[in-house]
């Protein structure tokens, strides 16, 4: 796969027509839905550079910071009125510090109006719930909204386009120069979109080939349709 040429000639988001509605696969690796002005957001991982810490490896700081930041500012853009979360919110209960903990309240505290639902993920499930303070709704997957599924992991549902993270997804492209350079992306196939992960400090997979389905890359503040 080669580096394009040129910059598209397009918006930083790609529109992303589906069954029964829209989405749009924006540059901070979230999806915005215009018609129900919602956000989703995969894999956050908040807490996890200090569970890494409490176990003695030498990570960054202000990831959480980071993480919280990123999505203000998509607030603020989107005039959001609701946040999904597909699954893993919180990375582990280690994480759990009173720092992280006290970040995540004061963020919610300055967007108590913004209604937040959290579908559990893996991690979630060992992690633990939010506090019932945090004023976070939690759902088990598959969770139906209007014509969409909002997961953890990834997975067909029945008339409905399922969105999902878990995987981590992302491309490795090559240049003529030898150069590489990997950047996460949204996969899409019918049925199924998933999430490159939201948060500060998390990995990335190159998702398996799979027939009919498309990669859509994440870098220099625009997403970028690849050829299939």
């Amino acid at each position: 796969m080669s580096f394009l040429a040129e910059p598209p000639a397009a918006p930083s988001s790609v529109r992303l027509p589906l069954p029964g509605t829209e989405l749009h696969l924006r540059p901070e690796k979230a999806v915005w839905w215009p018609e129900q002005r919602t956000l989703f957001i995969a894999d956050a991982h908040f807490g996890k550079a200090a569970t890494f810490r409490a176990h003695g490896l030498p990570v960054p700081e202000g990831t959480t910071q980071a993480t919280l930041g990123a999505l203000t500012a998509l607030i603020e853009d989107t005039a959001a009125k609701h946040i999904v979360f597909l699954g893993d919110w919180l990375h582990a209960r280690e994480g759990q510090l009173p720092q992280v903990m006290a970040a995540l309240a004061a963020w919610r505290a300055q967007h108590a109006a913004v209604a937040l639902t959290l579908v559990r993920g893996n991690h979630d499930q060992h992690a633990g719930d939010p506090p019932p303070d945090f004023g976070m709704a939690v759902v088990d997957e598959p969770w139906r909204i209007g014509p969409l599924a909002a997961c953890h992991h990834p997975q067909q549902v029945a008339g409905a386009t399922v969105l999902a993270g878990h995987w981590h997804p992302a491309v490795h492209l090559a240049g003529r120069g030898r150069d590489r350079l990997r950047l996460p992306a949204f996969w899409h196939a019918p049925g199924l979109l998933v999430l490159p992960a939201f948060g500060a400090f998390t990995g990335t997979h190159a998702p398996p080939p799979t027939p009919g389905a498309r990669l859509y890359a994440v870098g220099g503040q625009r997403v970028w349709p690849l050829p299939g």
